[in-house]
């Protein structure tokens, strides 16, 4: 009843004359990055779902305090044994003037379960029927029924505490055109005309996407909620920090990413104000589990006390950051802020590689049986990755582990290391993984599950941490669940299945005349853009 009552109200005032949403969007905001994607369905990057943000949008999304609120879910029922749920949909458009249909949130769920879709996507695979189809033993998710044309019942396997939050309100769980996309063959959807020219029920089109140039977003006038103030906002690939900070102080772009050193210098200037906020993004160093010498916890852990993240934190972040010992966003309150971490310790680092069998050799380098202990460190091509890796080699360095540096292309970085099966030949990688994304339970699911993308890239397996996951699935109440999700994130800090660094602030110029509402994260960054307005 709270949810048909909120959007009964929300209906009520969206018609009043004169209100926010009958006027006109006006004006062009530039946002400088410093990577547009490089596609869209099935991308593993962090800014492929910040468009689908502006572009598409979910049945339901959760907001800051963890109240479920309705997109294009209208209302949603529950049955008697928490199974069945009946989901009827908003009148509500695609940006090519279709309707959205209970056909096209079948065909969705679907897209995102099938066989060849790259991601796994646990929650949909609570739904009846999920499993079979994904494994291709089904022609279709036998838990997903068209009712009529705006009403949907997904029936589940079992009752799932996560039903709202992370099948209908999950990043990624987007409502798609069946129309636009049907009969497409995921083996090869990188080349399918969606990739480059995407129909969304969002509340932005994408009108224009040059590679490695810009993406230009207009504001859908027919998008069933609020009207975007701001008409047009244009996405510039500027991958340099310096040219950014010249840009935003010339005037050219209207909103980017400055440095830590620059900070007093853009607050000093009246024409722009700064953003500061928790970054969404940790750093980590990744290990392949499968490798003779990173398969060993010891050297791990050897790792992780000779690495210095405090310094880190000072000499790249200017303190604006911090050491990060889990992968949940500190905002979260499932987040564990007690962990203590690994303290930066060298001598208890050279001990455990003792341990594991290394002695020193020629110049105080290690080496066993004769072999140096020598690793490559394979990360993007960019000046953030390279700082720091720069950093763990030193680090490295100084308790006799040779770290071989190999910067990659953003693009082979990704493909190779998000490869089938897990990324061939890749020794340590250099990490940057992004929160909010995804929900909390998703989030675990792709860190530590098995089969969780991130497990699979590291070849990372605990069966400690399977278990934990599932009964997260199932938990009766918040304090169970909370229960849980310390304990994960405690047993995560003891196996060290990647070493996480630190995660930075995030630190933003923008134009005055920009109004933008309360921002807590990048993810929120993005996702407010609809709501900008320009003085």
């Amino acid at each position: 009843m709270r949810i048909i009552a909120a959007v009964l109200l929300a209906a009520i005032i969206l018609s009043i004359p004169g209100t926010g949403a009958e006027a006109q969007p006006r004006g062009q905001v530039v946002v400088a990055l410093s990577a547009i994607p490089g596609r869209l369905l099935g991308a593993t990057e962090a800014v492929a779902a910040y468009v689908f943000m502006l572009v598409h949008d979910t049945l339901a999304r959760v907001d800051e305090s963890g109240t479920v609120l309705p997109r294009l879910a209208e209302s949603w029922e529950r049955s008697a044994d928490g199974r069945t749920h009946t989901v009827r949909l908003r009148q509500a458009k695609f940006q090519d003037g279709r309707p959205v249909t209970a056909e096209d949130v079948k065909f969705s769920f679907e897209f995102n379960l099938h066989p060849r879709f790259p991601w796994r996507r646990d929650a949909l695979l609570e739904i009846e029927g999920g499993q079979e189809y994904k494994d291709g033993k089904a022609s279709e998710v036998t838990g997903i029924r068209v009712a009529d044309p705006r009403t949907v019942r997904l029936t589940l396997k079992r009752r799932y505490a996560f039903f709202a939050t992370d099948i209908m309100g999950a990043v990624g769980h987007y409502i798609m055109p069946k129309h636009a996309l049907a009969g497409i063959d995921l083996a090869r959807m990188v080349e399918h005309p969606y990739n480059r020219r995407p129909v969304g029920a969002g509340p932005y089109r994408l009108t224009e996407w040059r590679d490695r140039e810009h993406m230009t977003f207009q504001a859908f006038t027919d998008y069933w909620g609020s009207r975007p103030s701001v008409a047009r906002i244009i996405w510039r690939q500027i991958p340099e920090p310096a040219t950014v900070m010249a840009e935003v102080r010339a005037g050219s772009v209207d909103a980017g990413q400055i440095l830590p050193d620059e900070v007093e210098s853009f607050r000093a200037n009246p024409r722009l104000s700064v953003l500061q906020f928790p970054g969404d993004a940790y750093y980590a160093v990744g290990f392949n589990h499968q490798h003779p010498l990173l398969g060993d916890r010891r050297v791990r852990e050897a790792f992780a006390h000779a690495i210095d993240r405090e310094a880190m934190v000072r000499t790249l972040m200017k303190g604006y950051g911090r050491v990060a010992n889990s992968v949940l966003h500190p905002s979260l309150w499932q987040h564990n802020a007690g962990l203590a971490g690994y303290p930066y310790d060298p001598e208890r680092a050279r001990r455990l590689l003792r341990e594991a069998g290394f002695a020193p050799g020629p110049g105080g380098m290690l080496q066993r049986d004769g072999q140096p202990l020598r690793l490559r460190y394979t990360f993007v091509a960019a000046k953030v990755f390279q700082d720091q890796a720069l950093m763990v080699q030193q680090f490295m360095r100084q308790v006799g582990v040779e770290i071989v540096l190999e910067p990659m292309d953003r693009g082979a970085f990704f493909a190779q290391m998000f490869r089938p099966g897990g990324p061939a030949g890749m020794e340590l990688t250099g990490l940057s993984w992004f929160n909010l994304i995804q929900t909390v339970q998703s989030e675990l699911n792709n860190s530590y599950h098995r089969t969780g993308l991130l497990a699979t890239q590291s070849r990372y397996a605990s069966r400690e941490m399977d278990a934990l996951l599932e009964q997260a699935a199932t938990a009766p109440e918040r304090g169970t669940l909370r229960t849980i999700y310390f304990r994960m994130q405690a047993a995560a800090l003891q196996d060290i299945p990647w070493l996480i660094t630190v995660r930075p602030d995030e630190l933003w110029a923008v134009k005055r005349q920009i109004t933008t509402p309360r921002i807590r994260s990048l993810a929120a960054f993005f996702r407010s853009m609809p709501e900008w307005k320009l003085q």
